[in-house]
C-alpha cells in the first residue's frame, strides 16, 4: 500500500500496555507505558487517543504492517521537514526517567536527522540527537535506551525527524520508565577531520572515458614481496552500473617498480569471457611471494543473478596472471547458490601463522570470512560476523582478529575475536564516521616486531552526509582510540585501498568521485610527526 495516498483519519485505542514485551535489558516493575503498535488498523494518522495518553503527529505518521521488530506492525514516521510525533503524558506518567525503543532508519538517502525531546515546565529540551546512532537495515538493529535528566515532571515526549521523501524512521517496542536505563545508549559527539595531509605524490592512474572504458571504479592495491606496487580496478566498459546490472566489466591492472613514481600501461587480468567481472581484491602471500586476485563473476545471461567467486594467481609479482579458478563451492554451500553475495573489494591479509584470510558479503545477512591454510591450493569458509557489509580484516599485534565493516551512515561496526574467529565481540564505532562506504585498514607497525609503537591506520570517506572528505587516522591501541585524522581529499571521495610501500611510506588508491581512480603517497611524519627508528619491513610470518 502506498502510504502517501491513504486518507488521513483518526484512530482510537492504538496503544496498550503489554508486559510480555519487556526485554532482558529493561526493568519490568517500573514501566509507565508500553506499546508495540499491534492492535490497530494500518493507516496514516494525525491524532490518536489511548486512554489518558494523547498522541499527535505533525506531518505524516502511519501504522505499518510491512515491517515490525516482532509481531506484525510498527510506527513509521515518514520523511518530511521536521516531521514529529508527540506523546502527551497524564499526571500519573510524568515521573518518567527513561525511554526505551527499537528503531530502524529507512534508507541511506540524505538528509536524515532524528532527535528525542522532553517537555518540562512548558519548555522543550533535547534528550538525545540520534542522527548517527539509528542504523539502516532490516531487523530494527538500533536498541535505544535514553535517560531523562532533571527534577521537573515530564509533560510530553516528542520524536522529530527530517528525512528524504518516502523514507524516515521505523519505531517499535516503545516504553517509558520510572527509572533511568542501566545501560544507556552512547550518543557520540563526532568531529570530522579537516586538517590537510601533506602528500609526497598525487596522480590519476585510471581516467574514466579513456581506454574504451566508460567508468573506472573499485580500487585495490598491494605491495609485492619485491616492493612492486600492484594497482587494480573495474574497467566498466559501457556504463557506471554495478555487475548485477551490466556484464561488460573487466579487471585491469597497472604496476610500479619505483614506489609509485611511474606506472606500466594498463592490462587486463581476466581473460575475455561471455560475462563480466568486478570488485578486485588482492592478498599477498609473504611466504611464497604469490599474489592472489579475487573478483566476482556473472555470466552474460541477464536473467541470472548468481555471483561466482574467481581467483587468479601471480607468481611473478603481478606481471602475469594464471588461469581463473572458480572456488565458490569451496566457501559457500549450495543454499547460497542464488543468494546475493559478493567478495569484498580491496585486500585481504596473511596472518603471522601464514593463513590467508579474506571475506565475502551476504547482503542483508552479514559477512563470511574465508581463507586458505595451504598457500592458496584450497579455500574454506572460516566463520561469520554480523551485522556487516563490505569489510576489512586485520590481525592485531596480540594475534587477535578485527573485522571493520561499513554498516550505516554515522558509524562503522567493529568485530573482534581472540580465539581465531570462533567467537566475536561486536560494537558500533562512532569514532569512525562513515557514509556507508567501503573503507580500508592496515596494521602498519607492531612493538613485537621491534618498532616503538603499535600503529593501525584507517582510511575512509569521513562524512555522514555523502561520500566525501577522504581522511586517514591512526590508532596506537588496536583501534580503541583514533586520532583526529588528516584529510587527503575534501571533495567527492568514495572507495579507497591502502598499502605500505617498501620505503615505509603509505599509499592510498581511491575514487575522487567516478571520474578517475587516483594514487597518493604520504609519510608517517606527515600524518603524525613521527619517524620510524628502523627501516620498514612487513610483519614476519612464523609459518614455514
Amino acid at each position: 500500500m502506498n502510504i502517501q495516498n491513504v486518507r488521513t483519519i483518526v484512530l482510537v485505542g492504538l496503544l496498550t500496555v503489554s508486559p510480555g514485551l519487556a526485554t532482558a535489558s529493561e526493568a519490568t516493575d517500573d514501566v509507565l507505558y508500553r506499546t508495540s503498535f499491534e492492535d490497530e488498523k494500518v493507516a496514516t494518522f494525525h491524532e490518536l487517543q489511548d486512554g489518558a495518553v494523547r498522541i499527535q503527529a505533525t506531518g505524516t505518521a502511519a501504522i505499518s504492517s510491512k515491517f515490525a521488530r516482532r509481531g506484525n506492525q510498527c510506527l513509521h514516521l515518514l520523511g518530511d521537514e521536521n516531521n514529529s510525533i508527540t506523546f502527551e503524558l497524564p499526571d500519573k506518567m510524568r515521573a518518567i526517567k527513561g525511554i526505551v525503543f527499537h528503531a530502524e532508519r529507512w534508507t541511506v538517502k540524505e538528509p536524515f536527522t532524528f532527535r528525542v525531546e522532553a517537555q518540562q515546565a512548558g519548555v522543550w529540551r533535547e534528550v538525545a540527537q540520534l542522527d548517527n546512532v539509528i542504523s539502516v537495515g532490516a531487523r530494527f538493529l538500533s536498541h535505544i535506551q535514553l535517560p531523562i535528566s532533571g527534577d521537573g515532571e515530564v509533560e510530553a515526549i516528542r520524536f522529530q525527524v527530517t528525512a528524504a521523501p518516502q523514507s524516515g524512521v521505523l519505531i517499535d517496542d516503545l516504553s517509558f520508565h520510572a527509572s533511568a536505563p542501566q545501560q544507556p545508549t552512547s550518543v557520540p559527539s563526532v568531529v570530522m577531520p579537516t586538517e590537510p595531509l601533506e602528500l609526497v605524490s598525487n596522480q590519476p592512474l585510471f581516467i574514466s572515458g579513456t581506454q574504451e572504458t566508460h567508468t573506472f571504479r573499485i580500487p585495490s592495491i598491494v605491495t609485492a614481496t619485491n616492493g612492486d606496487l600492484i594497482a587494480m580496478c573495474d574497467a566498466r566498459r559501457q556504463g557506471s552500473a554495478d555487475l548485477v546490472h551490466q556484464r561488460t566489466i573487466d579487471i585491469v591492472v597497472r604496476r610500479s617498480v619505483d614506489n609509485g613514481e611511474t606506472w606500466t600501461p594498463m592490462k587486463m587480468v581476466n581473460p575475455r569471457t561471455d560475462g563480466g567481472c568486478s570488485d578486485p581484491s588482492l592478498v599477498v602471500d609473504e611466504v611464497t611471494g604469490d599474489i592472489f586476485c579475487f573478483y566476482n563473476y556473472m555470466n552474460s545471461d541477464k536473467s541470472s543473478k548468481e555471483y561466482r567467486f574467481i581467483v587468479q594467481k601471480s607468481s611473478d609479482h603481478g606481471k602475469t596472471w594464471g588461469t581463473p579458478v572458480d572456488f565458490t563451492d569451496q566457501v559457500a554451500g549450495p543454499e547460497l547458490r542464488h543468494a546475493f553475495k559478493f567478495i569484498t573489494s580491496g585486500r585481504g591479509i596473511q596472518t603471522r601463522e601464514g593463513v590467508l584470510i579474506h571475506n565475502y558479503v551476504r547482503v542483508g545477512k552479514g559477512v563470511t570470512l574465508f581463507g586458505s591454510r595451504d598457500h592458496g591450493a584450497t579455500w574454506e569458509a572460516m566463520g561469520e560476523v554480523t551485522p556487516g557489509d563490505e569489510s576489512k580484516v586485520v590481525q592485531l599485534p596480540d594475534d587477535s582478529l578485527m573485522v571493520n565493516s561499513r554498516i550505516s551512515p554515522g558509524k562503522r561496526f567493529v568485530h573482534r575475536s581472540s580465539d581465531g574467529g570462533k567467537t566475536w565481540e561486536s560494537v558500533a564505532d562512532f569514532n569512525l564516521p562513515d557514509p556507508r562506504c567501503n573503507a580500508c585498514i592496515i596494521q602498519y607497525t607492531a612493538k613485537r616486531d621491534g618498532y616503538a609503537k603499535d600503529r593501525l591506520i584507517f582510511c575512509n570517506a569521513a562524512s555522514i552526509s555523502g561520500r566525501k572528505n577522504l581522511a586517514v587516522r591512526i590508532s596506537y591501541d588496536s583501534g580503541h582510540i583514533w586520532s583526529a585524522g588528516k584529510v587527503i581529499d575534501s571533495g567527492p571521495s568514495a572507495y579507497s585501498a591502502i598499502t605500505i610501500l617498501k620505503d615505509g611510506s603509505i599509499g592510498v588508491l581511491y575514487e575522487p568521485g567516478h571520474n578517475e581512480i587516483r594514487f597518493v603517497r604520504f609519510t608517517l611524519a606527515a600524518l603524525t610527526g613521527e619517524k620510524l627508528h628502523k627501516p620498514y619491513v612487513s610483519s614476519p610470518k612464523t609459518h614455514q
